[in-house]
C-alpha cells in the first residue's frame, strides 16, 4: 500500500487540502451523461471534469510516482504513450512499473475518500456526490480511467529525475541501445520549444513542396519524410512539431484506407492577382497597338488635311444667279 492510499494522517489532510481548493475555486463539470454501470444503469449523471479533477489531484502523487513519455506513430500521426511507475521509498533513483489499471483502481480509491463539500454549490455538492459513485466502480469507469490520464500526464518525468525504469526487478533502460538511447533523447529534444528560426524554415519549406508538387493527395509520412530529406538537421524541428506547421500550410489532412494526406488543391487566383493580371495584358497590347494606332491618327490627319484643302480651292457661288427677278416673272406671264 502505498502513501497515497493509506490513511494515516498526513495524506489524509493534504488530499482534504486539496479537496478544499478544489471546492473553492468553483471546478468545471462535465457533462450530464447516463451511466452503464451497474447500480448507475439509465442514470443521469454528472460528475467533475475529469481532466480538471486529475490536475487537482496530481500533487498527491507527484513524489512518488513518475511518468515516461514516448512519441509513437499512430496512423502516420505522432502521439504519447505514458508509462507510469512508483518510486521506492528506499531508492528514489529507481522506480517500479504500475500497470494502467492498478494506476486506475489507486486513483478510484483515492475519490472515495475525497471528504464532501461542506460549502459549495449544490452543483459541485452533486458533481463530487456522482463523481464519489463513479469512482466505487474503479478501473471499470471510464470517467475515473480518464482522471488517472489527466494525474499521469502531470506527473514528473523519469528522464528530468534520472529515475530508472524497473519492469519485474529488471531495469528497462539496460535494454536500451545506444541507438534507442539516442533517438529517446532526439525525441524529448523534440518536445522542447524549437528555434524560430527551424519553424520560419519548415513553414518556408512547406510552401516551397506544396507550389512545386502538382494537386493530389499525399501522406503525411512521406511530407515528412521528403522533409528531413531536404532540410539539414541542424534546421529541421522534429515530426511532432512539423505537423502544426504543414497543417498552416497545407490545412488538415483527411483519413483515407491508407492512412492521413495531405490534399494539395489547384492554385487559385485572388482578385489582386486578378487584376494584376489584366493591368499587365493591357499594357502589354498597348505596346503592341501603339505604332498601328500612331499610323491610323496619321492617315486619318492626312485624309481630313485633304478634305479641308478640297473645299478652299472649289469656285465659290454666287449668290446673285440663284435670285430670280419678281418684276421679270410678271412680265412673262403677263405676255
Amino acid at each position: 500500500m502505498t502513501a497515497v492510499d493509506s490513511s494515516s494522517s498526513a495524506p489524509a489532510a493534504h488530499l482534504a487540502a486539496l479537496a478544499h481548493d478544489i471546492y473553492a475555486s468553483r471546478p468545471p463539470l462535465a457533462r450530464e451523461t447516463y451511466s452503464r454501470l451497474p447500480g448507475l444503469r439509465g442514470e443521469e449523471i454528472q460528475p467533475l471534469r475529469a481532466d480538471a479533477l486529475g490536475r487537482a489531484l496530481a500533487p498527491l502523487f507527484a513524489r512518488e510516482f513518475v511518468q515516461r513519455v514516448q512519441t509513437v506513430e499512430r496512423d502516420d500521426w505522432p502521439g504519447e504513450r505514458r508509462t507510469v511507475a512508483r518510486r521506492r521509498p528506499d531508492d528514489p533513483t529507481k522506480a517500479d512499473h504500475r500497470s494502467a489499471e492498478d494506476f486506475a483502481a489507486l486513483v478510484a480509491r483515492v475519490i472515495c475518500k475525497m471528504p464532501p463539500p461542506r460549502s459549495a454549490t449544490s452543483g459541485v455538492t452533486r458533481a463530487v456526490r456522482h463523481a464519489r459513485r463513479l469512482a466505487e466502480h474503479g478501473p471499470r469507469s471510464p470517467w475515473v480511467r480518464e482522471v488517472a490520464r489527466a494525474i499521469i500526464a502531470e506527473l514528473p518525468a523519469m528522464a528530468d529525475l534520472g529515475v530508472t525504469l524497473y519492469r519485474d526487478g529488471k531495469p528497462e533502460a539496460g535494454r536500451w541501445s545506444p541507438e534507442r538511447r539516442a533517438e529517446y533523447d532526439r525525441t524529448r529534444e523534440g518536445r522542447r520549444p524549437p528555434a524560430p528560426d527551424a519553424l520560419a524554415t519548415a513553414e518556408a519549406w512547406c510552401v516551397a513542396w506544396r507550389d512545386r508538387v502538382g494537386p493530389g493527395a499525399y501522406p503525411t509520412a512521406d511530407v515528412f519524410d521528403a522533409y528531413a530529406r531536404e532540410v539539414p538537421e541542424a534546421d529541421r524541428v522534429s515530426r511532432k512539431r512539423f505537423q502544426p506547421v504543414a497543417v498552416t500550410v497545407l490545412g488538415d489532412p483527411v483519413r483515407r484506407a491508407s492512412g492521413r494526406h495531405y490534399l494539395v488543391q489547384e492554385a487559385t487566383v485572388t482578385k489582386e492577382e486578378r487584376r494584376d493580371l489584366a493591368l499587365l495584358v493591357v499594357k502589354e497590347l498597348a505596346a503592341e497597338l501603339r505604332p498601328e494606332v500612331r499610323r491610323a491618327f496619321g492617315e486619318l490627319r492626312e485624309e481630313q488635311e485633304a478634305a479641308t484643302n478640297s473645299a478652299v480651292e472649289s469656285p465659290a457661288i454666287s449668290g446673285a444667279a440663284n435670285v430670280v427677278s419678281l418684276a421679270a416673272h410678271r412680265a412673262r406671264r403677263a405676255a
